[in-house]
């Protein structure tokens, strides 16, 4: 009797402490986005005599939306997926909890490389390969921390069918191998080509993307 009551204990107290990570893991991503839409500044009001000046000031803040939009569908399926794998869990290990802690620390940044895609400036080029870097390192992680999960450690895990997720996994693994090489590509192709006005065309890399995606995920199943 007594041994089924601490059973039940350490059950309860696995339970808690791991509600308490997926509590903490919210909170860095609900820290994260409100921190983007901060950086979307309001012009003073006061200093517009009409409606149409008012416009062109809004109109500049485009670009911040578009690079907070995209940073909260990002972060969004981030922590989508970050909800799912955690929903297999029945206990954890000091290694669990560093591989989320990395996760975080990447996601962390992403206020940063978002305000930086906002006010691209003068160095446009560099401001996008440190946005990307970012989401690299974000989904890297990631899948370092699914990795872990779902293959490393199986009795963390409780017992149902995984197959599926096993499925997303390969095919996540695969979209971030895909972005790294392209991404790359675009690098090297921008850095070798010499006129500025022709830079864009090392963009035509992503193309490829689709090509290569379509044909992979039929044989991933």
């Amino acid at each position: 009797m007594n041994q089924e009551k601490e059973y039940v204990k350490e059950e309860i107290r696995k339970e808690f402490q791991l509600e308490r990570m997926i509590v903490f893991s919210d909170a860095v991503f609900a820290i994260v986005i409100t921190l983007m839409a901060i950086e979307i500044h309001v012009p003073g009001l006061q200093r517009f005599t009409s409606d149409e000046q008012l416009g062109k000031e809004l109109l500049k803040l485009l670009p911040a939306f578009i690079a907070y939009t995209a940073s909260f569908i990002f972060i969004g399926v981030i922590w989508y997926e970050h909800l799912q794998v955690f929903s297999l869990l029945k206990d954890y290990d000091k290694g669990l909890v560093i591989r989320n802690l990395v996760m975080l620390f990447f996601i962390g940044l992403f206020p940063f490389s978002a305000s930086l895609i906002a006010r691209p400036g003068s160095g446009i080029f560099l401001n996008i390969i440190i946005y990307f870097s970012i989401i690299l390192l974000c989904k890297g992680a990631q899948l370092m921390l699914q990795h872990y999960i779902l293959v490393k450690r199986a009795h963390l895990r409780i017992n149902t069918d995984i197959h599926d997720e096993l499925i997303r996994f390969k095919k996540n693994r695969l979209a971030v191998i895909m972005f790294a090489v392209v991404f790359f590509l675009i690098s090297i192709t921008s850095f070798l080509i010499i006129d500025n006005d022709e830079k864009p065309l090392a963009w035509l890399w992503v193309l490829v993307i689709p090509v290569v995606r379509r044909v992979v995920h039929k044989r991933i199943k």
